[in-house]
């Protein structure tokens, strides 16, 4: 002991380094092993000596106790393996706003992975976001049909709806049918359900237009336009815009 001691209110205070040690508080609010045993020390310290627990009790105790800490030892290993796991992949992080309360959708490639404390945390277009927040992990597939339905919804935006398609529009449409028609079962599905009233805009804009097509073909092909039979009378009045009638014999 040393020569000289601090005084505080008239009592010694023990400025011994395992007296420092021990008055340290614990950054962790988390109970650990360590605050278990010691829990475990008291619990056995002052117990009802006419009514001592059994030293199987305190076994058992100590082995739940061991064995939930490996559980959650075993799962949060298992969530940066999967974090790891992440690095250089498109995924969907689905935040919600601390403020209002509501989510919103962010989309791109995780550059890395970063833990801290308990929390796991992926960056992701310069931002970190928590691993709990990840809504799914897109794949090349996915990003391929979001990419082209945002080009369609962008193309069949800039075109005429069905009550103002024109000849003119011909060869455009003729284009967007031809893009459409190449792309996989997936892809046109993808547009069906998430581009629904752009597709419904083409598609009659298109019926529109072929029927324009179908009737300017036919005028220049000198095809039948004014009702007339196969004798090439006319079935519905005469030359002089009378009334036809059925003749008798």
């Amino acid at each position: 002991m040393a020569l000289w001691q601090k005084v505080e209110n008239g009592a010694i205070v023990d400025t011994s380094a395992s007296a420092t040690s021990s008055s340290k508080e614990k950054t962790n609010n988390n109970l650990d092993k360590e605050d278990f045993l010691n829990l475990l020390v008291s619990q056995m310290k002052y117990q009802d000596p006419l009514q001592p627990q059994s030293n199987t009790e305190y076994v058992s105790q100590l082995a739940t106790f061991t064995q939930v800490e490996a559980t959650e030892n075993m799962a949060h290993t298992a969530e940066s393996l999967e974090a790891g796991g992440l690095i250089g992949k498109t995924v969907i992080m689905r935040p919600t706003n601390s403020v209002t309360g509501e989510t919103s959708d962010v989309v791109g490639v995780v550059d890395y992975m970063m833990k801290e404390g308990s929390n796991i945390y992926l960056a992701i277009n310069g931002s970190l976001y928590n691993l709990d927040d990840l809504y799914t992990v897109a794949d090349s597939e996915y990003m391929d049909a979001v990419v082209i339905a945002d080009d369609f919804e962008s193309t069949i935006a800039q075109m005429p709806d069905a009550d103002h398609v024109s000849l003119a529009d011909e060869e455009t449409f003729k284009q967007i049918r031809k893009q459409y028609d190449s792309l996989t079962d997936y892809q046109k599905e993808f547009i069906a359900n998430n581009s629904k009233d752009s597709l419904d805009k083409f598609l009659a804009a298109e019926t529109a237009l072929n029927a324009l097509i179908a009737l300017r073909d036919m005028i220049a092909n000198g095809g039948n336009t004014s009702g007339e039979n196969e004798n090439g009378e006319n079935d519905a009045t005469e030359e002089n815009g009378t009334e036809a009638t059925t003749p008798t014999e």
